[in-house]
């Protein structure tokens, strides 16, 4: 049977490759980010991409259009992850996070047989608003984010200060004691007022249950009262053949009127010697044929060109360190022998080659990703790493696929 397939919150099509390996037929799939669909389409050119705000009425038309005389069985996709992520603030109110709820509306118009979401790590940790506040719920959280965003407001502050006594300290020019006075003020008052107000969340975290619950118990429970059964699951990628340790939590459910037990795909590599499973592929498998091979634009083997003091820096830099102390992922060393940390844009601070003075290509982090090496990833080099960053490893989504399949054949 084949099952026809819409991807949300596309990127350049990591999850839904792994899908089509496995044959399913991606009808449809919707992308914000143009330059982004535009990998997409070069790779997938039977698919109809939507390009544009989910949230908008004229884009979910055409995503319903596209099943106008075929079903949906399955929808799979994760909606970004920006408001879940272990870095930086996690704020449980921000509108990124909220696009869960287009996800459900366009699952709930579709009724596909199954579903396939997923999201990051930070996602098994973060508690979300209750889907229905009383008043007295309501107050305590509206106190609470009111201390939130003036945490981040001064956090802001506080570095940006920070950065001005730098430019201060380093300046040829003499500061007067009063600028210098008034400058550490400032700081004070700053660090003062943030204190006081780590002080008085501290203080409200007993009653922060009170009006929160574990975003996954919420979206596990909008979909049962849809009618299906979901599970969930953090699922390691280096266990399915990705040269990278990236873990994602997948959600797949499947309608309760089918009877249908799903289960996660058992790993096929282990990182156990002991094991009879193939070990984990290392960096240096994925892409040690490429370290001496010349610049090749057509399959994006695109080197940067870097000054003699950043390649002298990245000379120095030892494996599993960073050629900057202020980062622990930007610029980041890889061991050879281990499959790699996460692959994140970071602005361009991708990882360093374990060997080469230099960072790695779009193709090696591609191949980091498990990509083939004739998906091409269409837009500027910056806008290449960032697809890469945001990709499901091709080998984790036909994982799963493989899984789905088994129980639809």
């Amino acid at each position: 049977m084949t099952m026809n397939c819409l991807e949300l919150f596309a990127g350049c099509g990591g999850m839904g490759y792994g899908f089509h390996k496995e044959g399913f037929n991606i009808v449809c799939a919707n992308e914000l980010e143009a330059s982004i669909g535009e990998t997409y389409k070069h790779n997938f050119p039977d698919t109809n991409v939507v390009i544009g705000d989910i949230t908008k009425k004229d884009v979910k038309k055409q995503i319903y259009d596209s099943f106008k005389d075929k079903p949906c069985n399955i929808v799979i996709g994760g909606p970004p992850c920006v408001a879940y992520s272990m870095s930086g603030h996690r704020n449980s109110r921000d509108p990124r996070g909220q696009l869960f709820n287009d996800y459900v509306a366009i699952v709930k118009k579709l009724k596909p047989d199954v579903f396939v979401m997923e999201n990051v790590k930070g996602i098994l940790t973060i508690l979300h608003d209750k889907p229905v506040l009383n008043a007295e719920e309501k107050e305590l959280a509206d106190k609470y984010y009111k201390l939130e965003e003036k945490k981040i407001e001064y956090s802001l502050k506080k570095k940006v200060l920070s950065a001005k006594g730098k430019k201060m300290k380093d300046s040829e020019e003499e500061i007067t004691e009063e600028a210098q006075a008034s400058y550490q003020k400032e700081v004070d008052d700053n660090t003062q007022a943030l204190k006081q107000i780590m002080s008085e969340m501290n203080k409200m975290k007993k009653n922060i249950l009170k009006f929160r619950m574990h975003v996954t118990d919420i979206i596990k429970d909008r979909f049962k009262k849809m009618g299906y059964n979901v599970i969930m699951k953090l699922l390691n990628s280096a266990n399915y053949g990705v040269p990278q340790k990236r873990e994602r939590v997948i959600f797949i459910g499947v309608k309760k009127n089918l009877k249908k037990d799903m289960s996660f795909p058992n790993p096929t590599h282990s990182n156990d010697k002991e094991s009879l499973l193939p070990q984990w592929v290392t960096v240096k498998n994925a892409i040690d044929d490429l370290k001496n091979m010349d610049e090749n634009k057509d399959i994006q083997q695109i080197y940067t060109n870097h000054s003699k003091n950043i390649v002298e820096k990245i000379k120095k830099t030892p494996i599993g360190s960073s050629m900057n102390p202020k980062y622990t992922e930007a610029f980041f060393r890889c061991d050879p022998n281990k499959p790699s940390n996460t692959v994140k844009e970071n602005h361009g601070g991708v990882f360093l080659h374990y060997e080469k003075p230099r960072v790695m290509t779009p193709r090696e982090l591609a191949r980091l990703q498990s990509f083939p090496d004739d998906f091409i990833f269409k837009g500027s080099k910056s806008c290449m790493l960032v697809q890469l960053g945001n990709a499901v490893p091709c080998k984790l989504g036909q994982a799963i696929a493989k899984e789905v399949k088994k129980k639809f054949q």
